[in-house]
């Protein structure tokens, strides 16, 4: 029976892979496998060289203690890289090793950090050289029964997912916080209700992936929360977006669900106008109107988008602050 390709077998099997295309380019011909060193020593009859990776120890990533058992796992792998060269005319196996441990050293320094997609989200790996001591360098090679020390070189990969089969919904987010002073046995006589927003938005700092700004603007003020009764939801809402004026963004609502916060209706796209987001100049804003995905009571989540060009090629998507719109059951 067929073992569950588990995420962090994914992972594991993606930075092989990478590797095996790299080490193949032009005329070499390199074999490379994943597991011990001793069920990767080549045969007699063998013609290819060898890299075998061996992932043989996992550790905790330190930055998340608190993760639940419903969200994302993240561990640091371990790796021990050893070639299996084979002996060409006047080089020896031994030189062939040094330029296989070579070409990987490279290969890895020059681009350390992978993207690897694992269930249709992406994750980025970072290839950590570590030093391999010969108090461990023998603790490891003991393990491989009559397998000849071959040198190898000892990489972390971080941080390596582990997705659970049923991931945890996302809570719903509080709209505002409210303070109520009292005395016993009387009345309340003082109410404090903070609500996000009202605040000055400047995304663009001379960094090329800057996030847009975002805000709600109702009844002559800055909002980043909204509440209505079911029966009194505009048909538009006015959004403001601040950023590098010219550039494209979309904008893209989330409604909240028993499994989480879900896509909610097809991004608009938006021409930034404004560079900032300021209260005081709330009178010149550029706003945009906008329609809710939905109008039934729940939680409504927006964001903006733009892709940021990366280096190498491809983008990375980065988003604005989040704007809440609360719908509740109408009074009677």
């Amino acid at each position: 029976m067929a073992i569950f390709a588990s995420s962090l077998a994914v992972i594991c099997k993606g930075l092989m892979e990478y590797l095996r295309a790299e080490l193949n380019r032009g005329d070499m011909r390199v074999t490379v496998s994943m597991g011990t060193p001793a069920d990767a020593s080549p045969s007699e009859h063998e013609t290819n060289h060898r890299l075998n990776l061996f992932f043989f120890r996992f550790e905790v990533s330190g930055f998340q203690p608190d993760a639940l058992p419903g969200e994302t796992w993240l561990l640091r792998a371990w790796c021990l890289v050893t070639p299996f060269a084979l002996a060409e005319d006047t080089i020896s196996a031994g030189e062939n090793d040094l330029r296989l441990v070579g070409e990987v050293l490279r290969i890895l320094h020059e681009q350390p950090v992978f993207r690897l997609a694992v269930q249709a989200e992406e994750y980025h790996i970072q290839a950590v050289f570590q030093n391999l001591g010969l108090e461990q360098i023998n603790q490891l090679w003991s393990t491989q029964g009559e397998t000849v020390y071959r040198p190898s070189v000892l990489y972390e990969f971080a941080l390596a997912p582990v997705v659970p089969k049923t991931m945890a919904g996302e809570p719903r987010r509080a709209g505002e916080v409210r303070l109520i002073a009292g005395v016993d046995g009387g009345e309340r006589n003082d109410t404090h209700i903070y609500r996000p927003g009202y605040r000055r938005i400047a995304p663009v700092n001379g960094e090329a992936e800057w996030a847009p700004g975002l805000a709600f603007i109702a009844d002559g003020e800055i909002r980043e929360s909204l509440h209505f009764a079911s029966d009194t939801v505009p048909g538009t809402l006015a959004v403001w977006i601040a950023g590098e004026p010219g550039s494209e963004a979309s904008l893209q609502w989330e409604i909240w669900s028993p499994a989480g916060w879900q896509t909610g209706g097809d991004p608009v796209s938006v021409t930034i106008t404004d560079a900032v987001i300021d209260p005081a100049a709330i009178g010149s804003a550029t706003a945009q109107p906008l329609a809710l995905p939905a109008t039934e009571p729940g939680q409504y989540l927006l964001y903006a988008r733009r892709d940021v060009p990366l280096v190498g090629g491809g983008t990375r998507s980065v988003r604005s602050n989040p704007l809440l719109v609360t719908i509740t059951e109408a009074g009677p």
